[in-house]
């Protein structure tokens, strides 16, 4: 714990907290120099230099070029600091040009083409530029395909023109899914590789409705079933009812069943009316899970697929009582212990005092494990007091590491006693 707390303090810049961490213990950690440097800390490396290492710390250069510390990198140049091509590589995709020229006149380790890549996946039209001129590594594939998904079209007519390596199916296809028509339209226009069903796909799930309309009309490629899937897990009922409309691939019980689990329940009610696939018991399952209770009683009074023990054991784990209670007093299903473990080591109490009193399942020894790994004390205790015949022979004090009153509190009680002798462990 303490070298967390020394490299913590040197990657904050916090030089007090280092003079007194290291005059406190007499120790140090050669990371602390590294994490300084990535922080662009010099007046931490220089103390750290003048009083505790003998010598030059041998620290890499790597991460405060990426983070553009350039005159901590002048010092350490001169103060033992060492570099690999990672140096000029993170530089170039972070944008520090001035850190990328530095290392290109000062370092003999250069770069390696994922300089390029970098640089050209995060817009850096002004070193992509500069590494054509002055490096000789280039680029690969990804540099226009990471272009094009960031939307960076400006890099991708460049490196079209300039460079000879290209771009996959994966240009296109990471631009439509992240919305930039621009580029689709470009690539469409000037390059060969085309696309794959990926991208009506992934602009259906992030409800890019234009440029699924687009790629109906000009590409061929189509969608799969996980347009509308996607779609209606994310709520997206415009881009659905558009699928449904205009393609023929439709979706599966997924769609119903992911709507379900996220709330959505006016797609829900759409896909119940419009489509024949259906949903399964992990519709109500997982909505009860996510607390989604006006979803849940809609399905309850509108499909016959029903639910499991996963319901209640799942919204137990979350907390969502009134869920719960609902689930209690309109479904047969019922919980297994799962429900009282899980929501031990979640510190819902009102859960656990509920399925106390109104359910007969109790819980099983992992309820004890999980609370005591969550720190729940008051959980803990009353656990002890209500189902002790429940505690097997875990190692409760394992999961009790650090968690100081919980600890004691076991040793208090004797409880760790219950453990064979081999198995105890008090120091």
């Amino acid at each position: 714990m303490f070298f967390v707390t020394l490299e913590e303090a040197a990657r904050n810049g916090d030089l007090a907290m280092v003079k007194w961490l290291c005059d406190v213990r007499g120790e140090w950690s050669p990371y602390a120099a590294v994490l300084a440097a990535s922080g662009g800390h010099l007046h931490v490396l220089k103390w750290l230099r003048a009083n505790i290492f003998s010598s030059s710390p041998a620290a890499s250069m790597d991460d405060a070029a990426a983070n553009g510390h350039l005159q901590v990198l002048k010092w350490m140049q001169t103060n033992g600091g060492y570099a690999t091509p990672a140096a000029m590589n993170k530089a170039a995709g972070n944008g520090h040009l001035e850190v990328v020229k530095w290392l290109h006149v000062t370092r003999p380790e250069g770069c390696t083409a994922a300089a390029m890549d970098a640089a050209a996946a995060n817009g850096h039209v002004d070193i992509v530029q500069w590494l054509q001129t002055h490096r000789r590594e280039g680029c690969t594939s990804s540099a226009m395909d990471e272009a094009a998904t960031h939307g960076h079209l400006s890099i991708v007519h460049w490196l079209h023109e300039k460079r000879k390596e290209g771009c996959t199916t994966r240009a296109m296809d990471g631009a439509a899914m992240n919305g930039h028509l621009a580029v689709v339209q470009w690539l469409h226009r000037h390059r060969k590789e085309g696309c794959t069903t990926a991208a009506m796909d992934g602009a259906a799930r992030a409800n890019h409705l234009e440029v699924v309309q687009w790629l109906q009309k000009n590409r061929k490629e189509g969608c799969t079933r996980a347009a509308m899937n996607l779609a209606a897990r994310n709520g997206h009922l415009e881009v659905v009812q558009w699928l449904h409309s205009n393609r023929k691939e439709g979706c599966t019980t997924d769609a119903m069943d992911q709507a379900a689990a996220h709330g959505h329940l006016p797609v829900v009610q759409w896909l119940h009316r419009n489509r024949k696939e259906g949903c399964t018991t992990n519709a109500i399952d997982r909505a009860a899970g996510a607390g989604h209770l006006d979803v849940v009683q809609w399905l309850h009074n509108h499909r016959a697929e029903g639910c499991t023990v996963a319901a209640m054991d799942n919204a137990a784990g979350r907390g969502h009582l009134k869920v719960i209670q609902w689930l209690h007093a309109n479904r047969s299903e019922g919980c297994t212990g799962a429900a009282m473990d899980r929501a031990a080591g979640s510190g819902h109490f009102a859960v656990l005092l509920f399925l106390q009193s109104e359910r007969f399942e109790g819980c099983t020894s992992k309820a004890f494990v999980n609370a005591t790994s969550a720190d729940e004390l008051e959980i803990l205790q009353w656990l002890f007091e209500h189902y002790r015949s429940q505690f097997g022979h875990d190692r409760l004090q394992l999961f009790a590491v650090g968690k100081f009153y919980t600890l004691q509190w076991l040793k208090q009680e004797s409880i760790l006693e219950d453990l064979p002798e081999s198995e105890r462990h008090y120091d």
